[in-house]
């Protein structure tokens, strides 16, 4: 099935975030709330498990640590204590909207969390049959600006482009960057795995 980037997601008025983006948002709301500085957090987190610093406390509420279960009962733990009061699942994961997931979006993630099925949202069903079609199409229907850039940068026309986009890794050059970088937003990053991929490109075509 086709997966769900950032970029389609807008194209279907689909609602995209980081699973990461959600825990760390809530984590720093449960902070801020119970007036804690991220110093209290680290010292708390210790005689949870969790040998944390300030910065990864940071790093947490910055979206940029991939929380497993044990990690987030560690850390409702946490914060439970730093705000005097139980802090349930739900409240770390709490999202009123669609939520990416491995490239799929899940419809009600609170919902799924407190038990209800999980199930995709509309706007992914509404993905899926948009790209139901010929790849290559699709591929140059959704085409964004990372695209032309490349196709400027190798030298060859956006059809050129995209077609070899499509015969490597079956969609286009945007779409490959963002699975790649797999929420990944420091610029830096997603320009080296954009050169990586121009690489993959020009030996293709033989340039």
């Amino acid at each position: 099935m086709p997966r769900l980037t950032p970029d389609l997601a807008a194209k279907v008025d689909a609602t995209e975030t980081d699973l990461r983006r959600i825990i760390g948002r809530n984590a720093r709301r449960i902070r801020l709330a119970a007036s804690a500085h991220l110093e209290q957090v680290a010292h708390t987190a210790k005689r949870y498990g969790l040998p944390w610093t300030i910065g990864r406390v940071s790093d947490l509420e910055a979206g940029r640590i991939d929380a497993k279960v044990e990690t987030l009962l560690s850390l409702a733990l946490t914060l439970g204590e730093v705000r005097g009061e139980p802090v349930a699942l739900t409240d770390l994961l709490d999202h009123d909207a669609p939520v990416l997931v491995n490239g799929r979006e899940v419809a009600n993630l609170t919902g799924a969390v407190r038990g209800e099925p999980v199930t995709e949202s509309e706007g992914q069903r509404l993905h899926d049959e948009l790209n139901s079609g010929d790849p290559a199409q699709v591929a140059r229907d959704t085409a964004a600006l990372a695209d032309r850039r490349a196709a400027k940068s190798v030298g060859v026309d956006l059809d050129t482009l995209v077609a070899t986009a499509v015969e490597l890794w079956g969609h286009n050059l945007s779409v490959e960057r963002d699975l790649r970088a797999d929420g990944e937003t420091n610029t830096a990053a997603r320009g080296n795995i954009t050169r990586d991929l121009l690489g993959e490109v020009r030996r293709h075509l033989g340039l």
